[in-house]
């Protein structure tokens, strides 16, 4: 399965898209829940030659680009001397995808043929696909879940077929020959194949194709309706004007980075807005090929990744959705005080492979964290008074899990260890740091909150006193660790100390890849061996940053913008020598840690003054 290569979203409608413009991934109506599309392919007939455009046919040309200072994706093909262009959109308001489609230096007529097999509510089965004589469009729907697939002008011919049952590839094998049987209705393991014909004048024609998606049939054919009342050309700019008013009011970085990092901030921007659902959740990645392969993706929204992002979106002035997101932390806390595992974007329970109570520590310190960091960049008194029921019973739980300085185990950040981890601790610490200050914030009664986070602090540095770097407290492991920098980060360590300044040679010299990026940790055999991740890279770059060495942060920012997609998309790692994704992209961290690491860079703060404004610790 293709790479994601570009995502266009409105918060709870999210569509996917490979490099060729297929649509890999449909969500509704939650970011990141419910993946409908199980595979999308076009084809072209003209002069009596059918071809598949890529992937799945030959002699095509294809090139694809983010349009500038706007939410669309612009995908070319070539053949033939032909020039076929999809330009991409998602309404800001409805939830449509609207795609216009130009052909130009045609010499004949051309038709397009769209196939769409699709796994609503990721189930297989039970399905229907009609033709809707109101609409002129193709009605797919399971349940409560309606998508709509329409052209204008109208689709010239289709089928609604099956795919799988009685030796049946699909109904795409129809549209190889250039006609479509028109067979109106089909159920069970349906799919459909519409027909689009291109007359072109002088070599050039128009039109477009469109996705409406709803909880009913009443709903879909409204959004039909309206697209062609309002007419697809204005709906269209309607979308690009909105988000490029959008992008225009967003802080950039004025610093002496590329035009390209400057683009990939800009981008970032993009991946956090499209991150955060409409009820508040973060979702980790939009990214659904694990799925396939793994039985599982990262579909998810977790508690640490989510709030760093909020800490991101507060940066840039998207501290409403922020806002959202503790919204949503606060529906979902535990009656005891912490936060489960992870969630999926209704708030429902996620698979976890964690044993009850399903917890890490670090991420429900790390949503105290949040708070905080919302209300410094906000002075939003009144919704921090409200989170205080939060705060304090997230506090109240840490506390609990800490004897005399030592937390009780639990697992690691990186969600494969159970143990008392440096990185957890130096959360744990910072949470309760945050708490006493909410709490100051309130005018609360102090609860030794700052006294138990002291308690932490000295722990950890009475263990690094005698030069030793150690990423587990309660057990030998002196495995380098990127996340040891975070204590650096996090403000726990003083870069100007002696063991500030040796772990970050520390972890530089024993993580580094000779082509660039530093690894997780030694030994790390996560979908390769040691490979560079783009988060881990960037801790390395703002540890650089406040130690006082702005050049190599600079070139670490740099390099990261390389390892980007032509669309600005960060993936979570990649491979040490071809700089390829060698999982999900794009991570919805990568890019938030980003444009934190971009913006830090840009300040120029003293040493600590980026800490202590970000984090208020």
């Amino acid at each position: 399965m293709k790479e994601p290569n570009a995502v266009l979203g409105n918060n709870k409608l999210t569509i996917v898209l490979d490099e060729f413009a297929n649509i890999l991934h449909l969500y509704y109506p939650h970011v990141g829940m419910w993946q409908h599309m199980f595979h999308s392919r076009c084809g072209v007939f003209t002069q009596g030659v059918f071809k598949w455009l890529p992937p799945y046919g030959s002699g095509v040309h294809s090139s694809q680009n983010h349009l500038e200072n706007t939410l669309g994706i612009s995908t070319t093909h070539s053949f033939d001397g032909i020039t076929l262009r999809f330009t991409d959109v998602i309404h800001p308001q409805r939830d449509v995808f609207i795609r216009r489609i130009t052909l130009e230096n045609a010499r004949d007529t051309l038709k397009l043929f769209f196939y769409n097999r699709l796994n609503i509510a990721e189930s297989e089965g039970g399905e229907t696909v009609f033709y809707d004589d109101e609409t002129k469009a193709l009605i797919h729907f399971k349940g409560n879940q309606f998508i709509l697939f329409g052209s204008y002008p109208t689709f010239s011919s289709f089928v609604c077929g099956e795919h799988t049952v009685r030796g049946l590839s699909g109904s795409y094998v129809d549209a190889e020959d250039g006609k479509l049987v028109k067979n109106e209705i089909s159920q069970g393991l349906a799919d459909s194949t519409s027909e689009l014909t291109l007359e072109p004048v002088n070599g050039r024609a128009e039109a477009y194709y469109y996705i409406a998606t709803g909880s009913s049939l009443d709903e879909v054919v409204s959004l039909n309706n309206y697209l062609v009342s309002k007419k697809f050309e204005k709906a269209m700019h309607e979308a690009m004007s909105f988000w490029s008013s959008w992008i225009a009011h967003k802080p950039l970085p004025n610093s002496d980075l590329s035009e390209n990092a400057k683009r990939l901030y800009k981008l970032s921007m993009y991946v956090l807005q499209n991150s955060v659902d409409h009820e508040g959740a973060i979702i980790a990645s939009f990214d659904s090929r694990s799925a396939k392969i793994a039985g599982n993706s990262y579909n998810y929204c977790w508690w640490r990744d989510a709030c760093y992002v909020s800490m991101a979106l507060n940066e840039v002035g998207m501290s409403n959705l922020s806002l959202k997101f503790l919204n949503f932390a606060a529906l979902n806390q535990r009656p005891e005080g912490y936060f489960y595992h992870r969630h999926r974007a209704d708030g429902s329970w996620g698979s976890t492979w964690h044993k009850k109570p399903f917890v890490q520590l670090d991420q429900t310190a790390s949503v105290i964290s949040a708070v905080y960091n919302y209300y410094v960049n906000t002075n939003d008194v009144g919704s921090v008074l409200d989170f205080w029921p939060m705060v304090k019973s997230a506090a109240g739980f840490l506390i609990s899990m800490i004897n005399d300085g030592f937390l009780k185990p639990s697992y690691d950040m990186w969600e494969e260890e159970f143990g008392v981890h440096v990185y957890t601790a130096a959360a744990v610490w910072h949470g309760l740091m945050a708490a006493e200050l909410v709490g100051d914030v309130l005018g609360k009664e102090r609860r030794g909150w700052s006294e138990a986070a002291g308690a932490i602090k000295r722990t950890i540095l009475e263990r690094y006193s005698n030069g030793e770097f150690v990423r587990a407290l309660d057990h030998e492991d002196k495995r380098a660790d990127s996340s040891m920098l975070m204590l650096i980060n996090l403000g726990l360590l003083e870069p100007s100390s002696a063991v500030a300044q040796k772990l970050v040679h520390h972890v530089e010299k024993t993580l580094s890849k000779p082509t660039g990026g530093i690894s997780r940790y030694q030994g790390d055999q996560y979908c390769g061996y040691e490979n560079p991740w783009i988060i881990s890279t960037l801790w390395l770059a703002q540890a650089k940053m406040l130690l006082g060495d702005f050049l190599s942060a600079r070139q670490i920012i740099e390099w990261v913008a390389h390892r980007s997609s032509n669309t600005g998309l960060l993936p979570e790692q990649v491979h040490p020598e071809t700089g390829r994704s060698t999982s999900v992209t794009p991570l919805t961290w990568s890019h938030a840690t980003y444009v934190t690491t971009v913006n830090m860079y840009s300040s120029r703060l003293r040493k600590g003054g980026y800490t202590l404004r970000r984090n208020g610790i």
